[in-house]
This record gives structure tokens, C-alpha cells and sequence, in this order.
């Protein structure tokens, strides 16, 4: 809990049968956590979303487990663990991490001010600036926190339209030295970093991490590590 977020804006949303809701997540897509329990002598698996309702005040979770927070308007959500829906300071859904924030007597934030600080977390975890800034304009309940975005825009070059390879062959294996600026290989043949392009199309970061997959700069790899694009 010590690295996430002190809070987070909660962005509006549908689910697959168009029921709106609002998503309090640092990360969009749930994720399954194992953890040992002493207690039990086992490793307990849970999600690290809890859903849930706001009604008259008070945030339940939907399996029962507790209280989530305190909200003005009946709302549905979803909420990342360790976190607790309460009003920002100007009045915004947002989710304050649990040893702060309101119910702590702690700090209070705007809903600008929360999204800054998801922002922040993003690109200090190495999320590019494109990328940051694409999860961050989801989070628009405040006009005026939109308005003017903190994360700068990524000049325009060469690399960042979404270009589709020009190499027409499967690519098994894909790999760059971290230490080396053009030590790369496709399918064991060595190819320069700018060419990797013409091999593998360029894909958005957070979507590969959200299907399970990572990056390793510049290549991205799916959660079987197939390389599927770069960034």
C-alpha cells in the first residue's frame, strides 16, 4: 500500500450490458492476487477490485465484506483494494488510499489534484507520457481539471503514429540488449532498434499490461511472452 497512490479520481463508466458505474481503480482491468495466510496455512487468492453500491451515504461491497467509504449519491463501483470512496474537496467522487484522507483526518485533495497524483504514479512506474495521458483522460468528471492536462503531450514523431509492420513473417522472438542501443534480434537475426518497426506494429503500453502481458523497452510481449508489438 506504501507505493500506491495517495488518491485517485474515480472516472465514469458502463459495463457490458450498458449499466453505468464508477470505476476507483488505479489500474482498469482486475487482477487475481495470491497471498500466504498464516492463519489458514494456505495461499488465499482475491481480487484486487472490489464492487459494490453507495446508497444513502454509505459504500457497501457487494460480497459483503465491509464498508468501502462514504458518498453523497447513490452510485455503483468498482474500487481498487486499499482504497475508500469519500468527496473530494471540490465535491467529486474519489478514492482516498485508507491511512489518509478524510477518514484518517488527513489531507484532503481536489479531483484535479487526485488525477495529478495517478499521473504521477503511471510515469514513475514507466508508463510513457502518451500512454499516462491516454489512462488519465479517462478520469473527466471535473471540467476543469480536464481542461488544461498536466501531462504534456508527446512531440510527434516517426514512432508514434500507430504504424503497422512491413515485414510480412511471424515474429517468434523479438529481444533488445538494455545495454547495447542496437543489439536487437527478430527470430535470432540481429536488426537495428529502428528497423524493429518493419517486424512488429506499435502497440499502447497500458492495453499490453492490462491483458496480462509486459514491456521491456522498446519491445511488448503477451503473457505467454510472444513479443506482439512495441511501444
Amino acid at each position: 500500500m506504501n507505493d500506491l497512490p495517495y488518491a485517485i479520481p474515480c472516472a465514469e463508466a458502463k459495463n457490458q450490458y450498458g449499466t453505468k458505474f464508477y470505476r476507483c481503480t488505479w489500474y482498469s482491468t482486475p487482477r487475481n492476487i495470491s497471498q500466504w495466510n498464516a492463519e489458514q496455512q494456505r495461499n488465499v487468492t482475491f481480487s484486487n477490485h472490489i464492487s459494490g453500491k453507495c446508497v444513502r451515504g454509505t459504500c457497501r461491497a457487494s460480497n459483503g465484506s465491509g464498508i468501502y467509504g462514504m458518498y453523497g449519491q447513490d452510485l455503483s463501483f468498482s474500487l481498487s483494494i486499499y482504497y475508500y470512496i469519500y468527496e473530494s474537496e471540490d465535491g467529486y467522487p474519489i478514492a482516498y488510499r485508507m491511512d489518509g484522507g478524510p477518514n484518517k483526518k488527513g489531507k484532503e485533495v481536489t479531483y484535479a489534484q487526485a488525477r495529478k497524483l495517478l499521473q504521477d504514479f503511471l510515469l514513475d512506474h514507466g508508463i510513457s507520457k502518451t500512454n499516462a495521458k491516454d489512462a488519465i483522460d479517462a478520469y473527466s468528471l471535473d471540467a476543469n481539471a480536464t481542461s488544461d492536462s498536466s501531462v504534456d503531450d508527446e512531440p510527434q514523431t516517426e514512432n508514434t503514429p500507430m504504424t503497422k509492420p512491413t515485414k510480412d513473417i511471424e515474429v517468434k522472438e523479438a529481444w533488445c540488449n538494455p545495454r547495447e542501443d542496437d543489439d536487437c534480434t527478430i527470430n535470432d537475426k540481429k536488426v537495428l532498434k529502428m528497423e524493429l518497426k518493419q517486424y512488429l506494429p506499435a502497440v499502447y503500453e497500458l492495453e499490453v499490461l492490462n491483458a496480462g502481458g509486459h514491456c521491456e523497452y522498446p519491445i511488448c510481449y503477451d503473457k505467454n511472452d510472444k513479443p506482439v508489438g512495441i511501444r
